[in-house]
């Protein structure tokens, strides 16, 4: 048998759906921070060309991933992986 038939015959059963949208949240979760770690400002990917990522920060940048009660011009963007 195949993985898909397995699967297939598996996710007939009810007790699966709740481990399926458990792993999916999940997942989905570690996907969303890690992208979001990546674009990051203190993470520095070429060290030669700009060693200190984080110094190129702006008064009135967010870079919070909420920002409750306060008022900022614009969000950081990363100009150069």
């Amino acid at each position: 048998m195949t993985a898909l038939s397995n699967f297939l015959k598996a996710s007939k059963k009810p007790e699966v759906y709740p481990i399926v949208g458990i792993l999916g949240i999940a997942l989905s979760g570690a996907v969303f921070f890690s992208a979001r770690a990546i674009r990051a400002p203190d993470v520095a990917w070429n060290h030669k060309s700009n060693p200190h990522p984080w110094q190129e920060i702006k008064d009135g940048e967010q870079v919070k991933l909420i920002a409750l009660n306060q008022k900022y011009n614009h969000r950081w963007e990363r100009k150069q992986w």
